[in-house]
């Protein structure tokens, strides 16, 4: 299948999904809008299926980072398994690149933030959202995707925010008695 030049697409880290999940506050609006725009398809999210692992984070190490509940994993599957979310393999090419990338960027700390990033760009998307602290953050445009342009790494993006509504200004709709047009016509 094509990809259309002007289709975004956006690839999610597990802390995102467990932010949609979750109804964060701050992050709910933005990825609740991007869930929408992917199922009218104006966009295409992907995200590994080493995520599906992810999402859940051991009580007593898990340093304070928010996990999915037991209670979540349905909810959490069901939207992963939607036409709108590729699912990507962990396969060869990842697991390599992702070991690479450790390597060669320290602030990559995590062996699964190297397969996020790694699949983002072996998949050349557009944008790796993720709420992670400044690790994958200061990475942003700074390493090539497969196709040689820079992959941006950030939080996703706020709904743009709605045009506002023309209406005539209150006083300019009444007339010098301080009715509208219609009651004063009715009254005649």
């Amino acid at each position: 299948m094509g990809r259309l030049a002007d289709k975004p697409k956006y690839y999610w880290d597990a802390c995102a999904w467990i932010a949609l999940i979750q109804q964060e506050q701050n992050r709910f609006e933005s990825l609740s809008y991007l869930i929408e725009e992917a199922k009218n398809g104006k966009i295409e999210i992907l995200t590994s299926n080493f995520t599906l692992a992810e999402v859940y984070k051991r009580p007593i190490d898990n340093g304070g980072q928010k996990s999915l509940l037991d209670t979540q994993d349905q909810a959490f599957e069901d939207y992963i398994l939607q036409d709108f979310v590729s699912r990507v393999q962990v396969d060869f090419d990842v697991g390599t690149l992702a070991r690479r990338l450790l390597r060669a960027y320290p602030t990559i700390q995590k062996p699964q933030d190297g397969i996020h990033v790694a699949t983002a760009l072996l998949n050349n998307v557009d944008e790796l959202h993720t709420y992670d602290r400044a690790n994958l953050l200061d990475l942003t445009e700074k390493i090539e995707r497969q196709d040689g342009k820079k992959l941006r790494i950030c939080h996703p993006p706020r709904p743009p925010v709605p045009a506002p509504v023309e209406s005539l200004p209150l006083f300019k709709a009444l007339d010098e008695n301080g009715q509208s047009p219609k009651t004063a016509e009715g009254k005649a």
